[in-house]
């Protein structure tokens, strides 16, 4: 539950401690910056400079910071089921060479 909650409301935190610090972090915090700082914005009267706030801007943060959760939820959800080698696994559907099957880079070398 603290996982969730963590990734949640700091997605890129969430990333880093739960999901490994996988290569999809700073992808996620750029989407949770990007949300963060459109919610304030927003709050101060966004790109129109609106007196009051302005709620598409705000709305669009929002918007960035749910895709960055669900992103973030995603991907724990992905590392869970490789540590449990679950059915959606990749490590249980890897292709292993056989050992007398030729390198593919070999052949790189005798066409110069």
């Amino acid at each position: 539950m603290k996982g969730i909650l963590t990734s949640t409301l700091f997605p890129p935190v969430g990333a880093c401690r739960y999901g490994c610090g996988t290569h999809c972090t700073p992808a996620i915090t750029v989407f949770w910056l990007f949300g963060v700082v459109s919610v304030g914005y927003g709050l101060l009267g966004g790109p129109t400079n609106a007196p009051g706030i302005n709620w598409y801007t705000v709305g669009l943060g929002l918007g960035m910071w749910a895709i960055a959760a669900v992103w973030t939820l995603l991907t724990l959800q992905g590392v869970q089921a490789d540590q449990c080698h679950g059915s959606l696994s990749p490590h249980d559907h890897l292709v292993k060479p056989s050992e007398s099957e030729t390198d593919p880079f070999e052949e790189l070398g005798k066409n110069r």
